[in-house]
């Protein structure tokens, strides 16, 4: 008998046990997954076209100054006998990573430093950002600033009050904006993700387990936890610019310090065998003869349970602000404490994560400031619980004590647990519009709405076993 819950041996799959990428020095590149080679190529390469020359091309490269990666790992272990042939074991695990592979924009914008007044574009943008975000600016005058009248052209305000005038529409000056020549970050890139090895993880672990082994009822309690951080957590199969291995701010790499994209922080399993005290020879009709204990006799149960946290995930994506990277938007931060409230909906609700009080929840995040990141990998996902238990029924073969045929029903996902995992990831459903609390926005409809289950969530199945050993 086979199950979907068996993986073939030294067999390749999607899923489960993927083919190596790299498989040596003089390999076709072209043939790796997630490239795309163009038909034909020129050398330099050309400015990307667009309304206005405003198009700058966004592509994928390689660091120049790839490294290995180098990681340390250590550990203790320490285990006692216990009374009742219980056997305890504790231990911490360690490992610190450093060269790790993740992606940066080398061509994003410069956080520029005016020595003079001794303030960066970050700084001085976040605080007209901070006056726009609270006061109407159509009746609160912008304060002077030395920073922009260090940087700019002293009559930069006369040249642009003559091209778009003194008072003009956000609409109409978006317009504008699409039609002028505006490509004066880099003339050949938009966006130039490339694949280097600057990140850097550490990871701390303590495992517990009480094991017996000595009865009729054999078990093992297992609890780990553990705290997983990195930069990023994304694999070479990650795309360009997506997955969690690409870093919004490459100047300031560390904002992206947070939480691993799989990190679970409890982990407890509980494994058992049980073989009932009944039949010949046991506690219960010991002396039942060959017939009864055919029928009574050789019964044997096991189960297999386990319950963890849930995954990371980070905050909302800010609204269509690209305040940090062109390419990729920040995540945003909030302004007061908020925590996960999920519901399971019903015929008219769909499940969402913060369902408790969506209002609430839309209304506590901020965009990003100039130059943030955002708020990384701080809710949690639903947590998983699962239980496979099995039942078997072992004869001894009349003719001889050393042969049997054992008959086995085992199922997996005993309670059909399907945790939720997959958010509807649209601008409106997990977005968030600029300044919710100033302007008293409600979420839409679809906000936080959950759309599928955890891809590891297996449904209920059942597997019967026919066993002959002699």
């Amino acid at each position: 008998f086979s199950s979907s819950q068996v993986i073939p041996v030294n067999t390749y799959n999607v899923t489960n046990s993927p083919a190596p990428a790299f498989t040596g020095f003089n390999q076709d590149v072209r043939s790796l997954p997630l490239i795309t080679p163009p038909a034909s190529l020129t050398f330099p390469l050309a400015q990307g076209a667009g309304p206005g020359g405003n198009g700058g091309d966004i592509e994928t490269s390689l660091d120049s100054n790839l490294r290995s990666p180098r990681e340390y790992t250590w550990n203790l272990t320490t285990e006692r006998q216990l009374p009742g042939g219980l056997l305890f074991q504790a231990s911490y695990i360690g490992r610190l990573g450093h060269n790790l592979l993740l992606q940066r924009d080398v061509s994003q914008p410069n956080d520029l430093f005016d020595p003079k007044s001794g303030m960066d574009w970050y700084t001085a943008a976040t605080v007209l950002e901070k006056i726009r975000q609270t006061r109407p600016p159509t009746t609160t005058a912008v304060p002077t600033m030395a920073y922009f009248d260090n940087i700019f052209p002293a009559n930069l305000r006369d040249i642009m009050t003559s091209f778009e005038g003194r008072n003009i529409p956000a609409a109409q000056f978006d317009l504008e904006l699409g039609l002028g020549q505006s490509l004066f970050f880099h003339p050949q890139n938009a966006s130039l993700a490339a694949w280097s090895t600057t990140g850097n993880s550490i990871y701390h672990g303590a495992s517990f387990s009480l094991r017996q082994r000595v009865h009729a009822l054999q078990w093992d309690f297992n609890y780990t936890m553990s705290h997983s951080l990195d930069d990023a957590s994304g694999l070479q199969n990650s795309t360009a610019f997506g997955g969690g291995s690409f870093i919004r701010n490459a100047i300031r790499q560390h904002d992206n310090y947070a939480n691993s994209d799989f990190d679970l922080r409890h982990v407890v399993n509980l494994n058992a065998i049980y073989e009932l005290p009944v039949g010949r020879g046991k506690l219960l009709a010991g002396g039942a003869g060959r017939a009864l204990d055919a029928v009574i006799g050789g019964w044997q149960l096991s189960g297999i349970f386990r319950w963890n946290t849930g995954l990371p995930l980070s905050a909302p994506i800010d609204d269509a602000r690209w305040a940090t990277n062109f390419q990729v938007q920040s995540w945003t931060s909030l302004t007061r404490s908020l925590g996960t409230c999920v519901t399971k909906g019903n015929a008219t609700t769909a499940p969402k994560l913060f369902g408790c009080d969506p209002t609430f929840a839309y209304q506590s995040f901020r965009n990003a400031y100039p130059g943030e990141t955002g708020m990384r990998n701080i809710f949690r996902l639903p947590g998983q619980t699962n239980l496979d238990a099995g039942l078997s029924k072992s004869f001894n073969l009349p003719w001889s004590e050393k042969q049997k045929l054992q008959l086995r029903w085992e199922v997996f996902n005993v309670a059909n647990s399907q945790p939720l995992g997959v958010l509807d990831n649209s601008r409106s459903g997990f977005g968030i519009a600029s300044d919710p609390l100033v302007r008293n926005l409600q979420p839409a409809k679809n906000f936080s709405n959950f759309t599928a289950i955890q891809a590891t969530a297996a449904p209920r199945s059942m597997q019967v076993g026919l066993r002959y050993s002699f």
